[in-house]
């Protein structure tokens, strides 16, 4: 039963992570990239907060402040990138597929923390690249990425680092302390750039009114409660191959929500690169997981 249970909770957590590409998109429609990473950061701070201080939990010791303060850094640089492309206006979809990329791009960079990759794990990078390709560049165009695009193929090798990063310094912390550091650090470190004048001149009462639902969910649901479902079926010892094939839908939700709620179109040729990059991220994932423990997943 647990098996099953753990299973239903980290759909219900790829749902969530995969409507906050659609979240993304609305918050971009309404404030500046750093207002929306900032106000969502406060938001599962204090969603985080709640869920402490029901399991009447402390766990802000010095190595968790530590860690979440590093790892803070580390998600606050891809996200700010993801949140450019929308403002580049990529689509919930094109992005949600592009980012996927990461789960690809961990074993890579994990060579230089040594880690090796195997022989699947190379394989799988060679559909995720055709796919890229498809999605990236138009039929008859010549090989040029847009701005979005390539904003958001950098926040996923950014994400892949930042998977690192908590792989490293997470390990003997209470995990939802760890959130709270690292949600509070990642909102700090957008704190300086609302005082750009682009940003600046977003951030009203009414901005923050319209964008107050995509926040919300963002915030509360994607961040926060995503962040603690994952941990808790995780927790129940979910299969890691079942679990990295039930995360992996991250990416397709995302299309999904963008085509129920921004009116998403996907060509033919698009279809199929999204197709390719999903069976490499699930290849990829599903090689890692078995035999080596529990996938490895974005904290949102």
């Amino acid at each position: 039963m647990k098996k099953h249970l753990g299973a239903i909770l980290l759909l219900i957590t790829t749902l969530f992570w995969g409507g906050g590409f659609v979240g993304q998109k609305y918050g971009a429609d309404h404030l500046g990239t750093a207002a929306v990473i900032a106000l969502r950061s406060v938001l599962a701070v204090a969603f985080l907060l709640v869920v402490q201080l029901v399991r009447r939990a402390n766990g802000f010791d010095a190595k968790t402040l530590k860690a979440g303060a590093i790892c803070g850094v580390a998600l606050f640089v891809p996200m700010y990138a993801q949140q450019l492309a929308f403002d580049a206006e990529v689509s919930p979809g094109v992005c949600a597929f592009l980012t996927a990329n990461y789960m690809l791009l961990v074993p890579v960079f994990g060579l230089f923390v040594g880690r090796r990759a195997s022989v699947s794990e190379w394989v799988a990078l060679v559909p995720a690249l055709v796919g890229t390709y498809l999605i990236c560049v138009k039929a008859g165009e010549r090989f040029a990425v847009g701005t979005g695009e390539l904003l958001t193929l950098l926040c996923a090798a950014l994400f892949a680092v930042e998977i690192l990063v908590v792989d490293r310094f997470a390990p003997g912390t209470d995990t939802i302390a760890l959130s709270i550091v690292m949600f509070a650090t990642c909102g700090l470190c957008a704190l300086p750039f609302l005082a750009l004048p682009a940003e600046a001149s977003r951030l009203t009462v009414e901005s923050v009114t319209g964008a107050l639902p995509a926040l919300l969910f963002l915030g509360v649901c994607a961040s926060g409660i995503g962040y603690t479902l994952q941990n808790v079926a995780q927790g129940m010892r979910t299969p890691p191959a079942l679990a990295a094939i039930v995360m992996s839908l991250e990416s397709v939700f995302g299309a999904l929500f963008g085509w129920l709620f921004c009116n998403d179109v996907f060509s033919s040729r698009c279809l199929v690169g999204c197709a390719l990059v999903f069976l490499a991220a699930l290849g990829a994932e599903l090689t890692h997981v078995i035999g080596k423990g529990p996938a490895c997943a974005e904290t949102r």
